[in-house]
């Protein structure tokens, strides 16, 4: 249960760190009447969006880099010429 609670705790940590630093939201904080700190919190939904549209797509083209050139590669394999088994006797 701790672990859970510790992973999860990294995750949010995580995500809050990535939002800020990409500026998927601002925080403001302003003096306001009788001592009093007011707080705001601006997120841009529009650049969470295309951030995250932008990152699957790169995450897409990379699988299918890797699936191509793999696929390649068995193309490769079975295209090659099978080797004479029929001559089974070592060589002396």
């Amino acid at each position: 249960m701790r672990n859970l609670l510790a992973f999860t705790a990294a995750v949010v940590l995580t995500v809050a760190g990535l939002g800020w630093y990409l500026g998927w939201y601002r925080v403001h904080s302003a003096p306001a009447s009788d001592g009093h700190h007011k707080v705001n919190i601006d997120i841009n939904t529009d650049k969470i969006t295309n951030d995250i549209e932008r990152a699957e797509k790169k995450i897409l083209d990379h699988a299918n880099e890797h699936l191509q050139s793999a696929k390649e590669k068995a193309d490769k394999r079975t295209d090659a010429p099978a080797s004479d088994s029929t001559n089974l006797v070592p060589p002396r």
